[in-house]
């Protein structure tokens, strides 16, 4: 069994929007207008409505108010409208999911923390894909929903090692299947066509110094990744504190070459965006 195989499995739970993979396909083409971007996007009527509330959101800080799609686009930019079109489709499409090893609502709550922290990590160390980023980090474990959608009963044996860790996950992934949620990730995002360059940051985050082009964005998918765990609903409660155990692996952390200091801001701004961008995205209509 291969991640690709396994991705074919459940290829019909894990298909974006046709309006998701058209948009996809004109944002690959370096000179597509924003007219046909905004045709596109007018197909959906809900989606329209969010690319507005980005536009006229404090993410953005925009003096005036935003009332039309061409006006937002390019406002926010083509690589940030891809980000909120594949955010919104895989949120609110993916479905089927075993509610024995997995509560969506929260699943996507991590990952949208998570994507968040990689954009703001990312400025940090000085890495221009910021936007980028934000979508590794928002897709950053969702090889774990194809094993669970896939393999529900092999993960089983996986899942008897959770309160070891992740790390134990991880090695227990390897064991099982002969590979990791990340590198099943990475099968399932070349299956979606997205840039190259997401699925190798997803493939390597858990061993960044391996990833062959783009350690320093691996290494930062990989420490905000611990970044965003420490996000969770029991804890934010001691953000405010500084309270912060930094358990990623410093090699990793090496790779950006940043003092600790950045990790206390980057946690506490990282709150505020995600909560906003969470309430664009899940307001639907």
């Amino acid at each position: 069994m291969t991640p690709q195989q396994l991705v074919q499995d459940v290829e019909h739970l894990f298909s974006l929007p046709d309006v998701a993979m058209r948009l996809n396909e004109l944002l690959d083409q370096p000179d597509v207008s924003t007219q046909k971007l905004v045709e596109v996007v007018q197909l959906d009527a809900a989606l329209a409505a969010t690319v507005l509330r980005l536009a006229n959101s404090a993410w953005y800080g925009l003096p005036r108010k935003v009332d039309t799609i061409s006006r937002a686009i390019t406002l926010i930019g083509q690589q940030a409208l891809r980000d909120l079109v594949l955010s919104t489709a895989v949120i609110t499409s993916i479905k089927g999911i075993p509610e024995e090893f997995v509560h969506l609502l929260d699943f996507w709550d991590n990952s949208v923390n998570c994507g968040v922290v990689s954009r703001n990590l990312a400025q940090k160390c000085g890495i221009r894909a910021g936007e980028r980023m934000f979508l590794a980090g928002l897709l950053h474990k969702i090889g774990r929903l194809v094993f669970y959608a896939a393999q529900p009963v092999r993960y089983r044996q996986v899942l008897r090692d959770r309160d070891m860790g992740e790390s134990a996950i991880v090695a227990a992934e390897r064991q099982v299947f002969g590979f990791t949620h990340a590198e099943l990730g990475a099968a399932l995002l070349r299956n979606w066509r997205v840039p190259n360059v997401l699925d190798e940051i997803v493939a390597y985050q858990i061993e960044p110094w391996r990833c062959p082009d783009f350690p320093k964005e691996a290494a930062v998918l990989h420490v905000a990744s611990d970044i965003a765990f420490h996000m969770a609903p029991d804890i934010k409660s001691r953000a405010g504190s500084g309270e912060y155990r930094l358990s990623f692996d410093e090699a990793a952390w090496n790779l950006l070459d940043l003092e600790r200091g950045v990790l206390v801001d980057i946690l506490q701004i990282s709150l505020v965006q995600a909560f906003e961008l969470l309430e664009i995205v899940n307001r639907r209509g």
